[in-house]
């Protein structure tokens, strides 16, 4: 159970599992740890922000369909779920903003309390890690 307290003056939370990044990989790690039961899981990051950002316009992925869908424990939000929801084709290679808009779908159903914020350092301090809130990586 998650545990809450001051320090320097901003809040802080104690989680199990911080996952750094909202990416494919990010949402299908957070999805899987979620289902463990007792495991306090927070993922950071804007979801699919490195893909919306930093893959050129107009890319299409390089992987097939079959290796394209993010994984969740139950299959039920694959790519081709996706397809479905929206009720239109999506072409063979996947276009990058087909993928973005699965991925930020996935996300709003399956991994939806994402906390936006970046990560910007992350400590050791003793037998834990700490993520101090941007502005605040006094001790690194």
């Amino acid at each position: 159970m998650a545990s809450q307290e001051i320090l320097d003056g901003t809040m802080t939370q104690t989680i199990d599992v911080a996952v750094v990044g909202a990416g494919p990989y990010g949402l299908a790690a957070g999805a899987h740890l979620h289902q463990i039961a007792g495991l306090d899981v927070q993922v950071f990051g804007d979801p699919m922000e490195f893909w919306k950002a930093q893959m050129p316009a107009g890319m299409f992925l390089r992987s097939p369909w079959s290796a394209s869908h993010i994984s969740d424990p139950a299959a039920k939000f694959t790519l081709t779920d996706y397809r479905d929801s929206q009720k239109k084709e999506i072409p063979s290679p996947i276009p990058l903003d087909e993928f973005v808009g699965y991925g930020l779908w996935f996300q709003r159903n399956v991994v939806p309390n994402i906390l936006q914020q970046k990560v910007t350092c992350i400590r050791h301090n003793q037998s834990v890690y700490q993520c101090p809130p941007p502005g605040n990586r006094r001790g690194h």
